[in-house]
């Protein structure tokens, strides 16, 4: 005998989601051609800031050049990201004060072939945010983790789903901006051509 309808007698709850946002600036070729101008100049003047716990290769200045909202050049973008975040804490239903959302750190990522990033997150801030300024054709993909992962028994999948995946990776266009809570865990995969992938990172307090 087949089992009973449940349906009318069941609720299923999401609990705890993870809210992820994505915007396009709206003069993304204008800002990024500018933008690449001032991140050579720091690339030129600013060693390699990586720390040394991090697994990936890549080029930063996370640790070394980390106020780049404070910079003339980085004024337009961080305004947009600061914009975009006061927009992401409302649809979070956070209360923002008068003074709106900060930008604790931005900084400057650059991935060259076979670089990646391990995964990590950034705690003593809010949000977290990459802004994608130069993404080649074929270069490596942003990729969250499940806050699961870890405690996840490896089980066959019928369909992918938000309720099963352990790594969703996006692919990302040049002139978006990406945020999420910083507790989220994330990463960058192989980068796996000659050409450079530019992104901005950051960090924001309310």
């Amino acid at each position: 005998m087949p089992p009973n309808d449940l349906t009318p007698h069941m609720t299923t709850w999401e609990l705890f989601p993870s809210v992820v946002q994505v915007s396009t600036h709206p003069a993304a070729a204008r800002i990024n051609a500018e933008l690449r101008g001032a991140v050579a100049n720091i690339r030129a003047t600013t060693p390699n800031g990586k720390p040394q716990d991090w697994a990936g290769n890549l080029y930063t200045t996370v640790e070394n050049n980390n106020e780049l909202q404070l910079h003339p050049s980085f004024k337009e973008i961080s305004y947009f990201i600061e914009n975009e975040c006061a927009y992401f804490a409302s649809i979070n239903k956070l209360f923002i004060s008068n003074d709106g959302v900060f930008i604790k750190n931005l900084w400057v990522n650059i991935y060259t072939k076979n670089n990646s990033m391990d995964v990590h997150n950034h705690p003593n801030s809010l949000f977290t945010g990459v802004y994608f300024l130069k993404v080649p054709e074929n270069s490596a993909k942003f990729a969250f983790d499940s806050p699961n992962s870890e405690s996840m028994v490896s089980t066959p999948i019928n369909k992918i789903s938000p309720y099963n995946q352990y790594q969703p990776a996006f692919e990302a266009n040049e002139g978006e901006l990406i945020v999420f809570n910083s507790y989220l865990k994330h990463r960058v995969l192989l980068h796996d051509i000659e050409e450079e992938r530019i992104s901005i990172g950051f960090t924001v307090i309310i």
